[in-house]
């Protein structure tokens, strides 16, 4: 169930299942969020995917033109992605967390975006040790979390990431091998 004081936006329930299915190579990245300022109870969620028209990746466009700032208020930031950061979006949230030491980020990601490249393995080594950031692999609660957080009204549960779970097993090893052995 969603949390109290919730305000946002609705993605479709096509959209999630397709987007964020790790087994589906989909063209866009879609950036689900929860946005916490301070100690409040009240969250803010939005959501973004690639803006084509601007060549601007989701994890960019959030950060520059949704994100804004409040006073020196400590935010907590959760992100969903469809697909981890590519190296460019890896150095942007690196620079936004460097002008925001106020602001934490918990990216879950559904895939790795072009694992095999060593270029974007370094960026999410990179990202992994910058302060105020973690990154992970979505797991099953993770999905069902978005399902209730990101869909509008009372739809029932039918998005079933058991049907996938070694695919959201392989995608963890990879991520953990990643940012723990410098030599991949």
């Amino acid at each position: 169930m969603p949390r109290r004081g919730f305000r946002g936006m609705y993605i479709s329930r096509w959209a999630l299942r397709e987007h964020f299915d790790p087994r589906i190579y989909s063209r866009e990245t879609y950036l689900l969020c929860e946005l916490e300022w301070g100690r409040s109870s009240n969250f803010w969620q939005h959501w973004v995917r690639n803006d084509n028209d601007n060549d601007c990746h989701a994890e960019e466009y959030f950060l520059e033109k949704i994100f804004e700032p409040r006073n020196n208020n400590f935010c907590n930031i959760t992100w969903y992605l469809s697909w981890s950061p590519c190296p460019e979006c890896c150095q942007v949230i690196q620079d936004f967390l460097e002008m925001h030491r106020n602001v934490n980020i918990d990216i879950r990601v559904a895939r790795l975006y072009y694992s095999d490249t060593a270029r974007n393995r370094q960026g999410l080594r990179e990202l992994h040790s910058s302060q105020g950031v973690t990154i992970d692999v979505m797991k099953e609660e993770d999905y069902e979390y978005c399902w209730e957080t990101f869909i509008a009204g009372d739809v029932s549960y039918d998005f079933t990431p058991v049907d996938y779970q070694l695919e959201i097993w392989r995608n963890r090893l990879r991520l953990r091998t990643i940012l723990t052995d410098l030599h991949y």
